[in-house]
């Protein structure tokens, strides 16, 4: 594969995976919502990205943050008020955002998917920045380590390094922990969420980890096709 079409592919993914990680632990902050309102972002993604699912959620992100761009600080106030309602609590959270919430029989947080998704981190040299704070399996914690992981290898592919390792982590730890619950949570923000905003952000979520994973896998060969050769 040519390295700099590689490299700015493992840039979008960084691009994505970043901007879900901040919506998944930072909320509906307006500088974010003013920047996905004007700078087509949304758009882009869905016309660069094949998967049905993706592109109705980003057209119902879209169309609601430029309906409302005008009241930026009263809807903000309301997706904040949203978020805490799916997320945060207080009380019953709609959609827990933990994976061991999801894959363990009690629903219990710092279960034995916690411990293993630190240890997934750990493996790349990595901690949780939230350690002790919040769980390691947090949504947009693992959002944020596949963000780094492309980083560190578009960094690799700039300087002419292997990145094989990078991308079958990739791929493990989607197969092996994110798809295993990030479409339950997804399920249910979209059958909890009010807005177009979070009903949207779960189609999103939802559409891009499908797209990404047959994406990734298909570049994983190429890697190794051209590396073998």
């Amino acid at each position: 594969m040519d390295k700099k079409i590689l490299r700015e592919w493992l840039r979008a993914r960084q691009l994505v995976y970043h901007l879900l990680a901040r919506l998944y632990q930072d909320g509906p902050v307006k500088g974010v919502l003013a920047a996905l309102a004007q700078e087509g972002f949304l758009g882009e993604l869905a016309a660069s990205i094949d998967n049905p699912t993706l592109v109705a959620g980003c057209r119902q992100m879209q169309a609601e943050l430029v309906a409302r761009h005008g009241e930026l600080d009263e809807y903000q106030q309301e997706l904040q008020e949203e978020y805490n309602r799916l997320f945060v609590g207080p009380g019953h959270l709609e959609a827990p955002p933990w994976e061991s919430v999801y894959r363990s029989k009690e629903r219990l947080l710092f279960g034995e998917e916690t411990l293993a998704v630190r240890e997934f981190y750990r493996s790349f040299g990595l901690e949780s920045r939230n350690k002790g704070k919040e769980p390691d399996d947090h949504a947009g914690l693992e959002m944020e380590f596949m963000a780094h992981l492309s980083e560190a290898a578009a960094d690799r592919v700039l300087e002419g390094e292997d990145i094989n390792d990078l991308l079958e982590g990739q791929d493990r730890f989607l197969a092996e922990h994110m798809q295993q619950w990030l479409p339950a949570l997804c399920r249910d923000m979209e059958q909890a969420a009010r807005t177009d905003f979070f009903r949207g952000l779960a189609l999103l979520t939802r559409g891009w980890m499908e797209a990404d994973a047959a994406e990734l896998k298909m570049v994983l060969a190429e890697v190794k096709e051209g590396r073998d050769g």
